[in-house]
């Protein structure tokens, strides 16, 4: 029964957690190069501080989502690795 709830509890939702969550860190990374290029051309082809401003905000949302998604897959493994030990270690 205790092997049963640690699955249930803790090593089903850790690994579900680790898919989706890394999934999109993921597409967030891939969001993040994107942005990043464009900011980078921005900076050489323009002096207007308003397209800059608006460039530079959206690849930093970008490094903000990739960095929370990053900490909930994070989380997410060490919700799963508890699970494991618990379950390896209860009698």
């Amino acid at each position: 029964m205790k092997k049963v709830l640690l699955a249930l509890l803790l090593i089903v939702p850790g690994i579900a957690g680790m898919a989706v969550f890394g999934h999109y860190a993921l597409q967030d990374w891939d969001q993040l190069q994107q942005d990043y290029a464009e900011f980078k051309r921005v900076v050489v082809a323009t002096s207007d501080l308003s397209t800059l401003f608006k460039a530079n905000a959206a690849q930093t949302t970008q490094r903000i989502n990739l960095f929370a998604d990053g900490t909930w897959t994070l989380l997410s493994s060490l919700l799963a690795a508890i699970g494991l030990h618990g379950l390896l270690t209860v009698e």
